[in-house]
């Protein structure tokens, strides 16, 4: 029998957190700021527990969305998640960017941003419509239009999920937002190995058994930008 409190967390919605939505009205972003990052992780959305408040660790994913350069370098993590008080949802991913070995003194330098720019919680590939209906929303407009901004600078190194095109295009359909991405071609492309168009990399989701290799080859492009 479903556990009702497991269909509850698994129930894609905006996050009920005032507390977080509060956060996300002053900064849409995790790290750095975009606008000065020189490199840029794209994700699909802020996916929080739903029980977060109620976290041990809740006390620092509020310092960490307040300032998460200040984060990183007094805590040498990146993320609130990787703390070993939580071992929640959210946790592997952030593992994997762990393994890349990036040093807390490019803090300043890397940005977590995502394709909407309010906070979440459940499982979104349970409810594609609702998630589409908060991509496509007013209140993510302005986020999208900042974001098409950020993935047309040349001078940054952006880093997507395989599966993120798929939504770029499909924002391009509707809105005329990331028409770059509009003709990509995915069948030129290996999903399991790290692929360069531009200034752009794609590559499989860091939660869904990314490779050691992709892994040394992401780490290589940014330790070489800043050499």
């Amino acid at each position: 029998m479903t556990n009702p409190i497991e269909m509850m967390n698994n129930n894609f919605q905006k996050h009920p957190s005032q507390a977080l939505i509060n956060l996300y009205n002053e900064r849409n972003f995790q790290g750095a700021n975009p606008s000065d990052a020189k490199v840029l992780f794209v994700g699909k959305d802020p996916n929080w527990a739903i029980n977060i408040e109620e976290s041990l660790i809740f006390d620092l994913v509020k310092e960490y969305l307040a300032d998460g350069v200040k984060f990183w370098k007094k805590y040498n993590i990146h993320h609130p998640f990787l703390h070993p008080k939580y071992d929640g949802e959210g946790k592997k991913y952030h593992n994997a960017i762990s393994r890349l070995n990036l040093e807390n003194n490019l803090a300043d330098k890397i940005s977590f941003i995502e394709i909407i720019g309010f906070p979440t919680t459940g499982m979104s590939s349970l409810n594609y419509k609702q998630f589409n209906e908060y991509l496509l929303s007013p209140e993510n407009k302005n986020h999208l239009i900042e974001l098409d901004k950020l993935l047309n600078d040349p001078e940054k190194q952006i880093f997507l999920f395989w599966g993120l095109i798929n939504y770029l295009k499909y924002i391009n359909r509707k809105t005329g937002l990331f028409l770059k991405f509009a003709n990509l071609d995915k069948q030129s492309m290996n999903r399991t190995d790290l692929n360069k168009v531009g200034n752009i990399y794609f590559h499989k989701h860091f939660s869904m058994g990314i490779s050691p290799e992709t892994l040394r080859k992401i780490s290589i492009e940014i330790i070489n930008k800043f050499s």
